[in-house]
């Protein structure tokens, strides 16, 4: 075999190849996120996570988009543009991928995610597969295993330096069946052992109000509120560290507070990264 016909061979395989692939088309990552105005907070949980996915998955197009489209508006007045989930679908079959996997990082599987898959479905035509990843509390091994990190975050870091502090764990809230993981987390933590663990909501059950008659319940005066949202962000702020704090105060107990979100937890993170890997895998 002369040079010549060599080096034509090999641009032959490579040009085949290429179009087997371009014929075969490419899968593409979906991260459909809820959203936040908060650019502090959004860097360290929404744009990490985008980054790790992106350098887990170097073979994929990875694409993100916002559920909350007050979000987008208000971000698109600042000159920051955000997708919908229907414009990001839009985008990677625009890119040549036939395959999607959509994978939020919303808590709850409720009214957002009904929104989301409803907008994936009105995208799905002409795609080879859609696969929907589940939102982080889908199982009860979800909500033992999202305990157990966030016990050993909170004692890793000394945000739990008092033996007889009562942890509070403070969530949105939601006006879906899907609130009703609030009172599984609150069960679950006690009847595994962390008696002086309470989960209470933002706009939901259970209120402050349940969380105040727990807590009466032990001598213990030294609290820890811990937001259970994704991200720490206006919530964090102006409820937990604000209001909540501000209340739990007044009735005499002395108030610290976790200032980080879920998604800015390591072992989160790959909680979504694994979901990724096995539903693109299927």
């Amino acid at each position: 075999m002369n040079r010549t016909f060599l080096i034509f061979f090999m641009l032959l395989c490579c040009v085949l190849g290429k179009a087997q692939v371009a014929a075969q088309g490419r899968t593409g990552i979906l991260l459909v996120h809820y959203g936040t105005q908060n650019d502090k907070s959004r860097a360290a949980t929404i744009d990490l996570l985008n980054s790790r996915v992106a350098s887990e998955f170097p073979d994929c197009r990875v694409r993100e988009a916002y559920v909350a489209q007050a979000v987008v508006k208000a971000l698109g007045k600042r000159g920051i543009a955000k997708l919908s989930v229907a414009q990001a679908m839009d985008s990677l079959k625009a890119e040549g991928c036939n395959r999607i996997v959509v994978q939020t990082t919303m808590l709850l599987d409720g009214v957002m995610t009904d929104i989301m898959r409803r907008d994936v479905e009105s995208r799905r035509e002409g795609l080879e597969a859609v696969t929907v990843g589940r939102p982080l509390l889908y199982t009860v091994d979800d909500c033992r295993t999202l305990v157990d990190m966030i016990a050993r975050n909170i004692k890793a870091d000394g945000s739990l330096p008092q033996k007889d502090a009562q942890v509070v764990l403070v969530g949105h809230g939601s006006d879906s069946p899907a609130n009703a993981i609030y009172s599984q987390i609150d069960y679950l933590a006690k009847d595994e052992g962390r008696a002086m663990w309470h989960v209470g909501t933002i706009e939901g059950y259970p209120s402050i109000g349940c969380v105040e008659r727990r807590l009466k319940l032990s001598k213990a005066k030294n609290v820890i509120l811990v937001p259970l949202l994704y991200i720490a962000g206006n919530h964090q702020k102006e409820d937990i560290d604000g209001a909540w704090r501000k209340q739990l105060t007044a009735d005499g107990y002395r108030v610290s507070v976790v200032g980080r979100g879920l998604g800015e937890m390591r072992e989160v993170q790959d909680m979504i990264i694994e979901s990724i890997r096995k539903n693109i895998g299927k």
